[in-house]
């Protein structure tokens, strides 16, 4: 632990929040300056810390992925000067931050309430329990487990890891005869860092393949009182993995449709006992627009730029929101409707090694793009979109309404284009492992 100082605070802050950041990412700290809060950062061990040193009342080092080390970091910030709530930043902070929030008795949501989120099995009990609608599933054992379970899913059934991110490990399995090629896909999945969380083995969840639209549904919350700041549209790649490869909103929905949508959410966030903080919440809608099933909850702000979509169309940033929320106990002011429309597009290639990248310029200048970023350059190897980290750059625009940023992110990705050369032998993984 390597803290900027030692000096306590002069008394007279004590009036000021004191929040706990774990891991904010360097990108959305510029956000937080001027708020009326004190900060202490949690910092990954290693790198610059100068941009959370100027932001911060101290910057500590620590791997915030151990729970045990975090709170031994917690208590001795929290004897110095008293913490009023801690916030996780990213989806490896959460179980711990959660356990420092229930230790220390500050703001921030309980551990058995983090475990519903990473565990999909467990949560989608706990939703049949409370008459919430989700889908059919099974825990897997073994791969005979999931053959088993694929007889009575005449639609097909969807494997991916229990505590899976990111996308990884998912694959849609309509036929026995691609059982082994999808059970070997999810029990291979490591996620992001190449690492489990925990180093135990994987295991999987099998779920009754559902059909329809898909939304995700991004609210704040404080003292379990939740607000809906905006429903996203998602757009995926597909079968087998379904890699998201677009999101806008607000979503385009018909006002029973909406309601079905936002109304199991809620539903599902009090049923888990979500108390504080962003909420990313993943739904299918069935087809007559009747049904909304609940596919997961995240207990934290949408990736793929969704905050910043949120912003655009909104006027809200979730990002300073989600920290006033926690270290004043309340949600900022609601608004009354979103007034403009965002929409960000993922590009993908071929396989291989990128030998040029070519109408980046073209892609700028269409009406409402405000960036393109990520993007991959010559040399650089594209593997086969197995979920979104194979993902290779991502153009995002916004217009007066939902159908003109759409339609401005759509034209730009479709200027882009990458294009790659057969890579050395074993650069590019087969698709299916």
């Amino acid at each position: 632990m390597q803290p900027t100082s030692t000096a306590a605070p002069a008394r007279s802050e004590a009036a000021i929040p004191h929040l706990l950041l774990v891991c904010p990412r360097s990108d959305v700290l510029a956000k937080f300056i001027g708020l009326p809060i004190a900060f202490t950062i949690v910092h990954r061990p290693g790198g610059d810390r100068a941009l959370e040193s100027s932001v911060a009342l101290r910057v500590v080092d620590a791997d915030f992925t151990d729970t045990a080390e975090l709170l031994a970091v917690a208590r001795e910030i929290h004897a110095w000067r008293p913490l009023d709530a801690v916030l996780g930043l990213t989806e490896l902070s959460l179980l711990p931050v959660s356990a420092v929030a229930s230790e220390l008795g500050v703001r921030g949501n309980a551990t058995s309430t983090l475990r519903y989120t990473q565990d999909k099995a467990a949560m989608r009990r706990l939703l049949a329990e409370r008459g919430i609608s989700t889908t059919a599933h099974r825990v897997c054992a073994g791969i005979e487990d999931a053959e088993r379970f694929l007889r009575g899913c005449p639609t097909g059934m969807i494997l991916k890891p229990v505590n899976g991110n990111g996308g990884t490990g998912v694959f849609l399995v309509r036929d026995p005869a691609e059982l082994a090629a999808g059970w070997a896909w999810s029990t291979g999945s490591t996620g992001a860092w190449g690492w489990s969380a925990d180093a135990s083995p994987v295991v999987v969840l099998a779920e009754e393949f559902l059909t329809g639209r898909e939304f995700s549904v991004e609210t704040l919350s404080a003292e379990g009182k939740h607000s809906v700041l905006a429903v996203t549209r998602k757009h995926t790649s597909g079968a087998p993995h379904f890699v998201e490869l677009g999101h806008e909103l607000p979503a385009e929905l018909a006002d029973h449709e909406y309601l079905a949508v936002t109304a199991a959410v809620l539903g599902a966030l009090d049923a888990i006992g979500y108390t504080w903080g962003p909420g990313h919440t993943e739904v299918m809608l069935a087809e007559d627009g009747s049904t909304a099933t609940v596919i997961e909850i995240n207990a934290r702000h949408g990736g793929d730029q969704i905050w910043e979509l949120v912003e655009l169309a909104t006027g809200v940033d979730m990002l300073s929101g989600a920290v006033t929320t926690l270290a004043f106990g309340e949600t900022p002011a609601e608004r009354t409707g979103p007034d403009r429309g965002a929409a960000i597009r993922y590009l993908t290639a071929q396989p291989g090694r990128v030998s040029s990248v070519a109408g980046l310029a073209d892609a700028l200048a269409v009406d409402g793009v405000i960036r393109a970023s990520e993007l991959c350059g010559p040399g650089d190897v594209v593997k086969p979109l197995g979920d979104s980290w194979n993902r290779i750059g991502y153009v995002l625009a916004a217009g007066p309404d939902t159908r003109s940023a759409r339609q401005a992110a759509d034209a730009a990705a479709a200027r882009i284009t990458v294009r790659t050369a057969p890579g050395e032998a074993g650069e590019v993984a087969d698709d299916e492992g």
